[in-house]
């Protein structure tokens, strides 16, 4: 048995801590992700003191969690800055990402070369309709974005780069 708490382990363990804790709070300061975070903190701890350091921070600031955020309390500011350094730490020093970022890095990069080509085609070719080239250009270039996205995810998640 793996001697590291399991994803689906922190999402119960701060479940039953964010207990009460109003949803439109959870979703403003993105705690979806935290179980993930403290996974990749934890399992990284015994390798990197900043890790270690980051994860007894916020496992013990997740004890009252529910309760800052029930109240607004100005220590969820403390929170949010500890989980800011934590994801810049894993970034940074161990080239960790969260799910998602490229994901969306690459979809957005699709759209904005779909509509450039789009525009390109809608000065050189006369008479197409401007608005049908443009939907087409930005839905082409999201797909091709969201396609490699995927494998760009695919990959790191191989190399145990993704929380």
């Amino acid at each position: 048995m793996s001697r590291y708490r399991t994803i689906q382990q922190w999402y119960d363990i701060l479940s039953s801590r964010l207990k009460g804790a109003p949803r439109e709070s959870i979703r403003f300061y993105s705690i979806e992700a935290f179980p993930r975070l403290m996974h990749h903190l934890e399992t990284h701890k015994t390798e990197c003191e900043v890790c270690r350091r980051h994860f007894e921070t916020l496992d013990e600031m997740s004890f009252e969690l529910g309760q800052w955020m029930k109240t607004d309390a100005p220590e969820m500011v403390n929170f949010q800055a500890e989980l800011e350094d934590s994801v810049r730490h894993l970034r940074s020093d161990h080239k960790v990402f969260p799910k998602g970022l490229w994901l969306s890095r690459f979809v957005l990069m699709g759209i904005l070369v779909g509509i450039l080509g789009a525009l390109i085609t809608i000065v050189v070719v006369a008479g197409v309709v401007i608005g049908g080239v443009l939907l087409t250009g930005a839905f082409i270039g999201m797909m091709v974005g969201w396609i490699a996205g995927k494998n760009k995810e695919r990959k790191i998640k191989k190399q145990n780069r993704l929380y």
